[in-house]
């Protein structure tokens, strides 16, 4: 394709060179052509340049398991503290693809994607093995052969379901009821969940972001519907929450980490006025109201929890004034009946930022010796 002719060679090269830079555009030639007298035309390169290839980043396995729950059986893959862990673990990958938890296990596609990603898979596998094994005294190596296999079964469930997908009914949205009856007498009950998640997840890779297969996921949801799907729905969306930047941008800017924290102490404790609320956070809490959305609750308190235990000042401008913050951000957690949401951990959370405020109080009033021996003689009395 010629972009354009101009009549100085400098200025073809600055465009050219300048086009290259845009995205988009990956080889430019400049080409000088002259026409002699006869009518003869010589065409002459001056400037053929390409694109260097982008070496991708390759990815990895993020984060950690702190902990970890016991799988035995393929099923187990499937639960919400499973994918809680997928959706650490495999952040990197299931934000390239834009995918959940839950679309990944139910989705051949990205399951191949996965498993071709470099070890990822096998470290993932590991990590959980250990602390599996860690946690509960068992053989190491025992649990990594037991997780593998676990994941080998899922594999090839997905794989299966991939090949037989087109003699199955399509997700449609406008006739759910009548596409879940057809399923239902197809497969049976007991492959019900996974089937309809499946086909949910073939229609969910129309959608080229989380955030827009939650926030569809959410208007389909209604009052009326059966409770099984919404059960397979609020899933979904509860995978879409474990991301800490899909809460923020629900949640909404605020000052810091403190107002933050009692903005979603606040929504958890339904103290919230939904018309101030994001519209998708708003009915993420009508279903945590009714009853539905325990998988989304459990979800927000654990990225709640994750952000008290952190060692981050509740206000990185004012670090000296995480003592008044921190009381606030207590009387937000606490419910109509005074006990703290989040239970032990989040008083355990809550102690050790009192201690770490203290500290840092006494070390500046040049108490060094002191304040490193504040953890082991000082505790709160309540918080």
């Amino acid at each position: 394709m010629i972009h354009c002719i101009v009549p100085e060679e400098e200025d073809a090269i600055a465009i050219g060179r300048r086009l290259l830079s845009e995205p988009g555009n990956e080889e430019i030639r400049v080409v000088r052509n002259r026409t002699m007298l006869t009518g003869f035309t010589t065409r002459t390169e001056i400037l053929h340049e390409v694109r260097a290839p982008v070496k991708e980043k390759a990815m990895v396995v993020k984060g950690r398991v702190e902990r970890s729950v016991v799988c035995e059986e393929p099923a187990d893959l499937y639960t919400l503290e499973s994918r809680m862990i997928m959706g650490r673990l495999f952040r990197l990958f299931l934000d390239k693809y834009q995918v959940t938890a839950t679309e990944l296990l139910h989705n051949w596609t990205y399951l191949r994607k996965l498993s071709e990603s470099g070890n990822m898979m096998s470290t993932a596998a590991s990590q959980v093995a250990m602390a599996q094994a860690n946690e509960f005294n068992m053989p190491a190596k025992d649990r990594i052969r037991h997780i593998e296999g676990l994941i080998h079964k899922g594999m090839t469930r997905a794989r299966d379901f991939y090949a037989e997908r087109r003699r199955l009914p399509r997700f449609d949205k406008a006739n759910l009821d009548h596409v879940s009856s057809r399923i239902h007498a197809r497969v049976g009950p007991d492959d019900y969940a996974f089937t309809m998640l499946c086909l949910l997840g073939q229609y969910l890779m129309g959608y080229g972001s989380v955030g827009g297969k939650m926030e569809m996921l959410l208007h389909m949801i209604t009052e009326d519907m059966d409770p099984e799907l919404v059960s397979l729905f609020e899933g979904v969306i509860a995978d879409a929450l474990v991301t800490p930047e899909m809460v923020k941008d629900l949640l909404g800017s605020h000052a810091n980490l403190a107002e933050s924290l009692c903005a979603l102490a606040d929504f958890l404790h339904g103290r919230s006025d939904p018309a101030r609320l994001n519209p998708n956070l708003a009915k993420v809490g009508d279903l945590i109201q009714r009853g539905a959305g325990e998988g989304c609750r459990t979800v927000l308190v654990e990225r709640l929890l994750f952000e008290l235990k952190r060692d981050h000042p509740l206000d990185r401008k004012c670090p000296e004034a995480d003592g008044a913050l921190l009381d606030s951000v207590v009387e937000h957690l606490r419910g109509p009946d005074g006990k703290l949401l989040g239970g032990s951990v989040a008083e355990a959370a809550i102690a050790s930022r009192m201690v770490r405020h203290r500290q840092a109080f006494l070390r500046d009033l040049g108490m060094v010796e002191a304040a490193d021996q504040l953890p082991g003689k000082w505790k709160p009395a309540s918080v």
